[in-house]
């Protein structure tokens, strides 16, 4: 082969690789991923995810949930959220600071709260996430308090483990919370 065909083949090939690449960026967007109706459908899955963690909040600071149930309520918690030390707002006072949310955990547990959401609405769906924003009541001892509070919802591939098959599926992960 002469060097001119040795030159055609490397441009071609940096041409093909450099294409491979600014592809697999792009397929990371929820948009380039899903249809309009596939998203409604994680966001509704979404609304759930939130529900849950409220629920299991409420069951964290029941005094008579058993410690081995905590135990597995604060597992359950961790794994809805991108990061364990993600900062929330600390929904439980009156001047809601942002607290990590392991220490939201330690403090509303043994607490007897009660945690109540409503009027949840999905924002426009960004490259891999949306906000939702809902009404939270937070009941103690009589006590009410109602606000609406922002929560990030990311929704990315994860590389997941099936035996020895690994495979990348779709993960909706909760974020901050904001006010």
């Amino acid at each position: 082969m002469s060097i001119k065909t040795y030159h055609i083949v490397f441009l071609l090939t940096s041409f093909f690789s450099f294409g491979q690449s600014v592809n697999s960026a792009t397929t990371k967007s929820i948009k380039a991923n899903f249809t309009t109706a596939s998203v409604k459908a994680y966001q509704e899955s979404a609304t759930l995810k939130v529900e849950d963690f409220y629920n299991y909040l409420t069951l964290l600071s029941n005094e008579t949930t058993s410690g081995p149930l905590k135990t597995e309520i604060k597992a359950s918690i961790y794994s809805f959220f991108e990061m364990e030390n993600v900062n929330i707002i600390d929904f439980t006072t009156d001047e809601k600071p942002f607290i990590p949310l392991n220490k939201l955990i330690d403090k509303v547990q043994n607490k007897n709260y009660t945690f109540l959401v409503s009027d949840f609405e999905s924002s426009i769906v960004a490259s891999d996430y949306w906000t939702m924003q809902y009404k939270l009541t937070v009941i103690q001892n009589s006590k009410k308090s109602k606000s609406h509070y922002f929560q990030n919802v990311k929704f990315k591939p994860v590389l997941k483990f099936f035996g020895t098959t690994k495979k990348e599926v779709w993960t909706i992960l909760l974020g901050e919370i904001e006010q």
